[in-house]
């Protein structure tokens, strides 16, 4: 079976999406039946050369040298795969782009798909190692790697939950890609939307709900919690 070669990236971020990563080690290292890894700063491999059949990035790209090196990883790479709501929406680093001017004195936080072009997302804060391999996996067999549409609500139903909107509640559920099992909802916590939105989230209305619990600015800051979710859907470019 021949190898294809796989390269991790991490710009700015906590790398909790590469720890994950590593979360079953077992299957990772099954993964490497088809992987050759040529760049896992966390696996002390680092700086090898491409070219990569599927790089994976993690963490939003700051600075003259990380967003020069994001595109050389695009131009080095047949599939760009990003992982992390830092890659996919900014992260809670982008916080700062609400900050007053005169208190940052930085460019703004952009997500990886405003600088170049993303053939595929894995979501999360972290992801999901399973999520992972599975995306892996059909990218080695040259299948399209897909993500659910339905929104954290579906998956809520489906674990009994109670509604915390319905409890007067602030939650993003409504509008947020399933694909994590509700997990913060089963756990007592409310969504804060890490996976993104679905492809058609109704913002209008999940900011008329929230209206009845929370201020604008508390909306406002809400949904922007890893990066402004209704200005950042998918794979789409931020404002």
């Amino acid at each position: 079976m021949q190898k294809k070669t796989l390269a991790i990236f991490s710009l700015t971020s906590c790398e909790g999406c590469q720890f994950e990563a590593l979360n079953n080690f077992e299957a990772f290292s099954k993964l490497l039946q088809f992987f050759d890894i040529k760049n896992f700063r966390l696996g002390q491999e680092e700086n090898l050369p491409g070219p990569f059949d599927i790089a994976l990035v993690e963490g939003s790209p700051e600075g003259k040298e990380q967003i020069k090196l994001l595109r050389e990883i695009r131009k080095s790479s047949k599939l760009v795969v990003i992982i992390g709501a830092c890659a996919h929406l900014g992260g809670i680093q982008s916080e700062r782009n609400f900050l007053p001017a005169k208190l940052i004195n930085k460019e703004k936080i952009k997500n990886v798909s405003s600088y170049i072009k993303v053939d595929f997302l894995v979501p999360g804060c972290p992801i999901n190692h399973k999520e992972l391999y599975r995306c892996l996996l059909d990218l080695y067999w040259g299948k399209i790697f897909t993500l659910p549409d339905l929104a954290v609500c579906f998956e809520c139903r489906q674990n009994e939950n109670d509604c915390l909107l319905k409890e007067g509640k602030p939650c993003l559920g409504p509008v947020t890609r399933s694909g994590c099992n509700s997990i913060c909802i089963n756990n007592g916590e409310s969504c804060l939307g890490c996976r993104g939105t679905t492809p058609q989230p109704n913002i209008l209305k999940m900011r008329e709900i929230l209206g009845t619990m929370m201020t604008e600015d508390e909306i406002d800051k809400l949904l922007s919690i890893y990066g402004r979710i209704d200005q950042n859907s998918n794979l789409e470019k931020n404002d």
